[in-house]
């Protein structure tokens, strides 16, 4: 949400960033939830905007974050009233893409009234981490709400989008069947991620490799998200690995046979890099630690094949 037109300036205005005070005024130990929200933004997240106050509120567009939500000591060339902070928590964010047909604020309360008091229901928690309460017998906006989470259904109310798979009045306005579909993906790839680092027990899986820092464990595909629709959210078309051996795996350094031996790229430039010398060729022909859930096989043959990998 940024309900002030000229929040931040320059680089820290509208479609540039996120940012917030890391700190409440004269209190360095207190922050706010909404503020918080910030530092769990990740990269490629979708975020959709909310501008202006009052009747003239609406969602305008989306981005995609293109950092990590962070901490810094760099200053918004027009901070205002939180000019008194010495940090900020802030998002990069980038690909602005304005809705073709805003949608107002009011209206979305008045269409969906039932459905987002019965949707709070759901959150014992107080505060809720999201940007609206009903109170005095009324939805409202909470205006302190500068990022809040949204999840699959609460977007889908505010794209309009009925709860059947029908999306037609989302393809309406191109834009925001976009933003449905990439929020589409974008869940579905964290969850697929999760379940894979899970089947993993949180513990990259290449032979030797000691990184079981979540951190850096990444849930890797093997028949890519893009090229195997029919293989998407199968544990078994995933790998944890590190965030060196997920690299190394998608840019086809190594990949694995049918036994679930590392077997090596040809490629004369690869065979050449340090990290392929350093840290993938002396586990040529080694096993990968395998999980319950087996890596699937038909995605083990499609990577050999994308990466020109002998099996």
């Amino acid at each position: 949400m940024s309900r002030d037109e000229a929040h931040g300036g320059g680089e820290w205005g509208f479609t540039k960033c996120l940012w917030s005070p890391a700190y409440k005024r004269g209190n360095r130990n207190g922050s706010w939830l909404f503020w918080n929200n910030i530092l769990q933004v990740q990269q490629e997240d979708i975020i959709v905007h909310l501008r202006g106050k009052g009747h003239s509120a609406k969602f305008v567009g989306y981005s995609i974050a293109a950092t990590n939500g962070h901490e810094t000591l760099e200053r918004p060339p027009q901070a205002d009233a939180w000019s008194y902070a010495t940090s900020y928590f802030r998002v990069l964010l980038k690909d602005y893409q304005a809705f073709e047909k805003t949608i107002q604020l009011d209206d979305f309360f008045t269409m969906h009234k039932d459905e987002l008091i019965k949707y709070l229901k759901e959150f014992p928690e107080t505060p809720i981490n999201r940007f609206f309460v009903f109170q005095s017998s009324r939805l409202q906006c909470l205006n302190g709400a500068y990022l809040s989470r949204c999840d699959e259904e609460l977007l889908s109310l505010i794209l309009n989008k009925e709860a059947t798979n029908s999306s037609t009045s989302i393809r309406e306005n191109a834009s925001t069947f976009e933003v449905w579909l990439k929020a589409k993906q974008r869940v579905g790839q964290a969850q697929f991620s999760e379940a894979v680092k899970k089947n993993y027990k949180f513990q990259c899986c290449f032979p030797g490799c000691k990184v079981n820092d979540p951190k850096f464990l990444i849930g890797s595909h093997i028949a890519r998200w893009v090229d195997n629709p029919n293989k998407r959210g199968n544990t078994s078309n995933g790998l944890c690995f590190c965030v060196l051996h997920d690299k190394a795996f998608e840019n086809g350094y190594f990949s694995l046979d049918d036994e679930f031996h590392i077997v090596l790229s040809h490629n004369p430039e690869i065979q050449i890099s340090e990290i392929f010398l350093e840290h993938i060729k002396p586990f040529e022909h080694k096993i990968i630690d395998c999980a319950q859930i087996r890596p699937d096989k038909d995605s083990l043959m499609e990577h050999r094949f994308r990466c020109k990998i002998p099996g």
